[in-house]
């Protein structure tokens, strides 16, 4: 069998990257890290995953108050000296006294993460203002939460409180108000009112 026979000029391909191919490529995929990283962090992806999280919190409550036959409550004034907390808190009413003085009553704490809090976006500052309420003419409350009692509590039926928690990032308004609320029957909806906007989405 005789030998394959190469031109004598032919040169083998480098099969390889060059350093400074590889070099280009670390450094994109290190700009495109960045700017992922810094997006996910900001304050307007943070205000919004706080109020996703609250709606999620708020379905769980009200699947917990169908499985288990008890009404289970979001409270947001735990100590209930009318001034809403910084966190919120979940309840299960397992001797359906309306009350939760119960230690073992008690399910979870969730807290607001830094820089975050309820209330909206002044109306002077491109906030919701009278007639923006997510589902009627009402101005949203001063401190936040419209639930009457400053709790929301779901039955064991599926029903539940009606009203709205607003959040909204103090130290930055064009991140605009998030409004999670539930309405007579136990739907649980989140509204999202962008700044200088003039409608909730």
């Amino acid at each position: 069998m005789s030998k394959p026979i190469y031109p004598q000029n032919s040169k083998l391909e480098s099969a390889g990257f060059t350093l400074v191919e590889l070099m280009v490529t670390v450094a994109i995929m290190a700009i495109i890290a960045g700017l992922t990283f810094g997006n996910l962090n900001s304050t307007s992806n943070k205000l919004k995953s706080s109020a996703r999280t609250l709606q999620a919190k708020m379905q769980q409550a009200k699947l917990m108050a169908v499985k288990e036959n008890c009404n289970v409550f979001v409270d947001f004034d735990l100590d209930g000296d009318n001034a809403i907390d910084s966190f919120y808190t979940l309840w299960r009413d397992a001797d359906n006294d309306n009350s939760y003085d119960d230690p073992v009553e008690f399910l979870e704490t969730v807290a607001l993460p830094v820089l975050m809090a309820f209330g909206s976006v002044a109306g002077g500052a491109g906030g919701p203002t009278k007639g923006a309420s997510p589902t009627s003419t009402v101005t949203p409350v001063a401190d936040g939460i419209s639930f009457s009692g400053n709790r929301v509590r779901f039955n064991p039926v599926g029903t539940a409180s009606n009203g709205w928690a607003y959040l909204h990032a103090p130290n930055k308004d064009s991140a605009g108000t998030y409004a999670v609320g539930s309405n007579n029957v136990g739907r649980v909806q989140i509204r999202h009112w962008v700044t200088e906007g003039g409608t909730w989405r």
